[in-house]
């Protein structure tokens, strides 16, 4: 159900049910007209405003820290951004992720710990040769013994509470294959290291979550906002672009991807529709549709930094947090998509060589010299 205020901006006065960017193909601000102005961020419809010295904190995926990175520049005050405490040992959690949760069980369970809903387990960390580990970190996170490793969680406690004092929440929803620690019944960061699933092959399971899993998560996630949270909070959800780095699915990483993604982007839909807190941000489908050479970083997998502050520039405008971009920032995009133009010319060259080889070699018996003559 969509809320009144969002139907009076969404649809036509004049026509019930019709939308003023309802056309793929036809008009200057159909999708077409759109999409060929290389970056295209769709339209959407913020349901509340954030005051300009709003506190921000961000939570999910990697694209949680590309997002806090870009509000950064623009002078947000983003609280996640800089954890503070040396026991943590995560001061390069904008670099490596460190804090990232990629799955919506993994965010809940840090808000749950950080509220006191509930308690990290003692049978939590985990002994790899000596030293413990903490599963609910990313593996580059540094082990320790058991007294750092309690030192760390409490800090941790501290870090993730914040979240209650922020003013708006943004949560990137990463993925949905989960793995999770059948000793703790708890899950985990990410897939378990070689090395963890040698020492114990029986601890770990893998879990595909779907979309009615997704929603229970995420309606508990809101719960636990608006329990402990400030009382005019706002929740932001979006899905992060990032593809996966590896399935477990058994599927072809592609169609895994997909399958994802479709249903993170669906719950996260279904969830802003019906919590009034709560509004979606399309920062995903900005980054699909916009222009691959824009886009991507050279793995396809990344994206760029370009894209990420044509989004964010168009996200703060939209909710009233900043003012629209520098004059270094419109100096800095520009000279990457000179750098694009460059690139482009012999990428394609190369690409169309590639292409034709190919085809010459699966058919010996063709002379592709004659097409085009």
């Amino acid at each position: 159900m969509t809320r009144p205020e969002q139907q009076n901006k969404l649809i036509h006065p004049a026509i019930p049910g019709h939308s003023l960017l309802n056309r793929w193909n036809k008009g200057e601000r159909s999708a077409c007209e759109r999409l060929n102005k290389g970056v295209v961020i769709p339209e959407w419809n913020p349901s509340f405003q954030i005051a300009p010295d709003a506190k921000v904190f961000a939570i999910g995926s990697c694209f949680a820290r590309n997002i806090e990175i870009e509000l950064q520049k623009l002078g947000v005050h983003v609280t996640s951004a800089n954890p503070f405490s040396d026991v943590m040992e995560v001061r390069t959690n904008l670099q490596l992720g460190l804090l990232n949760k990629y799955n919506p069980i993994s965010i809940h369970q840090e808000l749950a710990w950080a509220a006191g809903e509930s308690s990290f387990p003692n049978n939590g960390f985990i002994d790899c040769n000596g030293k413990l580990s903490d599963p609910f970190l990313r593996e580059q996170t540094p082990g320790g013994d058991l007294e750092k490793m309690k030192a760390r969680r409490t800090a941790l406690e501290d870090y993730f509470a914040q979240i209650y004092q922020a003013d708006l929440v943004i949560i990137t929803l990463g993925l949905t294959e989960t793995w999770f620690d059948r000793l703790t019944k708890l899950a985990i960061t990410e897939a378990p290291s070689p090395r963890l699933m040698k020492l114990y092959p029986q601890r770990f399971g893998f879990k595909q979550l779907y979309h009615p899993d997704c929603i229970k998560v995420l309606q508990s996630i809101c719960a636990l906002l608006k329990k402990y949270g400030k009382p005019n909070h706002k929740i932001i959800l979006t899905v992060s672009p990032v593809a996966l780095k590896r399935t477990f699915s058994g599927q072809d990483v592609v169609v895994a991807n997909m399958m994802s993604k479709s249903t993170l982007r669906s719950a996260a839909g279904e969830i802003a529709a019906h919590i009034e807190e709560v509004d979606y941000f399309p920062s995903y489908e900005a980054v699909m549709m916009s222009d691959p050479l824009l886009v991507w970083q050279e793995d396809l997998r990344n994206v760029t930094e370009f894209i990420v502050n044509q989004i964010m520039n168009e996200f703060v405008q939209r909710y009233g947090l900043k003012a629209p971009q520098t004059k270094e920032q419109i100096q800095s995009n520009y000279h990457f998509l000179l750098q694009r133009r460059l690139a482009l010319s012999k990428k394609n060259a190369n690409l169309l060589g590639n292409i034709l080889s190919e085809h010459s070699q699966q058919n010996p018996n063709l002379d592709f010299h004659k097409f085009g003559t």
